[in-house]
């Protein structure tokens, strides 16, 4: 049985693109100084509303960090405990300015030949935070990054996508809105787009490398790696 959900777990992964399944954070965008704030991790179809369940999570999915970085810099691991279709984490905030949520994962198994790496972000704003604390993971190639700590519905965005430090330039991203609807924006020479929410609420941005590059993980050998970010903003 369990082989038939790993298999089934990696047919979902291809049923709509090399990348139909993702990981991503989610949690309000805001937060309070002496309030703890809930973190939700979750694997699955963003788009469709379909989370997949906790207790299925293929390879070493559930072995992820989930990683605070403080607005002084100070970096700490989060305890996480697994939900029904989730991963539930939390932490509260103590200074004024802007945290930082991170996973970055890479999967065990060896899936069309390719080796999967995971990478998910997500911004809280607390206090008086007009500036983006831009801290990421050392061990971060692929990121989404905003140039606000706080959108607005119906206000203009600059978001900048760097691989391995140099701009993602003319790729076809993914926004999913608040009403599940994707859109493909394309970004420039910069690796720049606008993201202009029409609305409050939800907002769900993904990009997608694939990499020509071969090796060998725990013994089995793979020819290209797949690299897949996403980014969650509430927009106020």
């Amino acid at each position: 049985m369990k082989k038939i959900a790993l298999v089934l777990t990696l047919l979902a992964l291809s049923s709509s693109g090399a990348f139909a399944h993702a990981l991503w954070i989610e949690t309000a965008s805001t937060g309070k100084k002496g309030q703890a704030q809930e973190v939700k991790i979750f694997f699955g179809e963003y788009e469709e509303n379909e989370p997949d369940s906790a207790a299925k999570w293929f390879s070493n999915l559930k072995d992820f960090s989930l990683v605070l970085t403080a607005p002084n810099g100070a970096t700490k691991i989060l305890t996480t405990v697994a939900d029904v279709h989730c991963f539930k984490a939390s932490f509260t905030p103590d200074q004024d300015g802007t945290y930082t949520l991170s996973v970055v994962h890479e999967v065990k198994a060896i899936y069309e030949h390719a080796k999967i790496e995971y990478y998910a972000f997500t911004h809280v704003a607390v206090g008086n935070a007009p500036k983006i604390n831009l801290t990421y993971p050392a061990n971060a190639l692929f990121t989404i990054r905003p140039s606000a700590a706080v959108v607005k519905a119906g206000a203009s965005v600059p978001h900048q996508v760097l691989y391995n430090k140099v701009p993602f330039a003319t790729q076809k991203l993914t926004v999913v809105d608040t009403e599940r609807k994707k859109q493909e924006p394309v970004t420039d020479a910069n690796g720049k787009f606008d993201f202009k929410p029409a609305q409050k609420g939800n907002y769900f941005l993904e990009a997608f490398k694939e990499e020509a590059t071969p090796g060998e993980l725990d013994g089995k050998k793979y020819d290209k790696v797949w690299h897949v970010v996403t980014y969650f903003v509430q927009a106020q």
